[in-house]
């Protein structure tokens, strides 16, 4: 088969503008990849930069959530004093009655002992025992302060 010059002409002119453009295209592909390391820098130093205001965030959170758990574990231990102080005067309380009815026992006077006024004095004593249910929930209130606490710190 003949091939006609113009069409040689022609398609050798096409093969050559696609080298020219495959050419253009290379150059261009080794100018982006020379950038690519310091753009590659760029991107893990905005990274680092990121992190970093992150970690000053959570160590600021962490060091709020800290003061906060030392104001509920000094109220709790506030109230433990406090309820401390009441058992201890309820403890002197039945003391001193038992005192009483041991003395009187002691020197055979059990006949004079005014069983009804002696349960008025320490009947609110007998009748509920305060501390069990201040204890439970001074013990509830440390179980959950630590994770309610960071809980609702995160907003959950």
């Amino acid at each position: 088969s003949q091939v006609n010059i113009m069409e040689l002409g022609n398609f050798v002119e096409r093969l050559q503008n696609q080298l020219v453009i495959n050419q253009q295209k290379l150059e261009d592909i080794d100018s982006k990849r020379k950038e690519l390391p310091s753009l590659c820098q760029e991107e893990q130093d905005n990274i680092s930069v990121l992190c970093s205001e992150v970690q000053a965030r959570v160590g600021t959170a962490g060091e709020a959530l800290k003061g906060k758990t030392v104001a509920v574990y000094t109220k709790l231990d506030q109230e433990l004093s406090s309820t401390r102080e009441e058992v201890m005067s309820e403890r002197l309380m039945l003391c001193m009655e038992l005192e009483r009815i041991n003395e009187l026992a002691g020197r055979g006077d059990e006949d004079k002992i005014d069983l009804d006024q002696c349960c008025e004095r320490v009947k609110e004593i007998l009748s509920v025992c305060q501390f069990a249910e201040s204890s439970s929930q001074v013990t509830d209130k440390v179980t959950q302060s630590g994770a309610t606490a960071l809980l609702s710190y995160f907003g959950f």
